[in-house]
């Protein structure tokens, strides 16, 4: 393509044109091996709550495969704030290529009635950058996974502050009733099981929100997935 001859893509790890990541840096991406609990954020094994964290609204498990430096957190930068789209194909692919090593993530997916559901922006944040990079990344991965995708099941009302610069707990408070369910949408949510996307997990508030608002709504399972922690 003439944009590829005209602004070929550099690695980001060592400027070496012809991807965004190198065989050799690729290589290098850090991985998240261990599996936390999404609610006390201690170790768990396949990331499942822990029996003692168990909330009737809250998430059932999370995932992560990477760890949200180097590289793979300039490329997540690159993608939100310099809006270099074609980024999203190389970081889908990086994280499909070890997330299918993940036996306990992989059997939630091969389970029923189970849907892929991005974390939204709210509609001045999204008028501003133009696109909606866990809906991005999201779409990619639910067809990988062969997982019905849907963006819009939930919507952002409250237009919060960056969660980058607050406290736990301030996160916890600034995100609180951020999410609505879309009521234009005809999808019965008693008894599905739902995979939240984000592209990266800091404190989980973000994501236990959004479960809070589908298992108030009768969802079964919910479960978090995020590209890096």
């Amino acid at each position: 393509m003439l944009a590829d001859f005209l602004f070929p893509r550099e690695c980001l790890g060592c400027g070496q044109t012809g991807n965004y990541f190198c065989e050799h840096c690729l290589n290098k991406l850090l991985l998240q091996p261990q599996r936390i609990c999404p609610i006390c954020s201690q170790f768990s094994p396949g990331g499942f709550v822990h029996p003692g964290c168990q909330q009737s609204l809250g998430l059932n498990g999370l995932t992560t495969v990477f760890q949200y430096k180097g590289i793979f957190k300039k490329a997540i930068k690159k993608l939100k704030y310099k809006f270099i789209t074609d980024l999203a194909g190389n970081l889908v692919e990086s994280f499909l290529s070890f997330c299918g090593e993940d036996k306990t993530f992989t059997q939630f997916c091969r389970q029923t009635n189970v849907f892929l559901v991005p974390i939204p922006l709210h509609p001045s944040r999204r008028r501003w950058r133009g696109f909606n990079q866990a809906e991005l990344l999201g779409k990619m991965i639910a067809e990988n996974l062969a997982l019905p995708f849907q963006p819009n099941l939930l919507l952002r009302k409250k237009k919060t502050k960056p969660q980058v610069k607050l406290s736990k707990d301030e996160r916890a408070e600034n995100i609180k009733g951020a999410f609505i369910l879309n009521g234009n949408l005809k999808l019965e949510i008693k008894n599905l099981k739902f995979i939240i996307f984000d592209d990266v997990w800091t404190s989980g508030a973000t994501m236990r929100e959004a479960a809070r608002v589908l298992k108030r709504s009768g969802a079964q399972k919910v479960w978090g997935l995020a590209l890096a922690r």
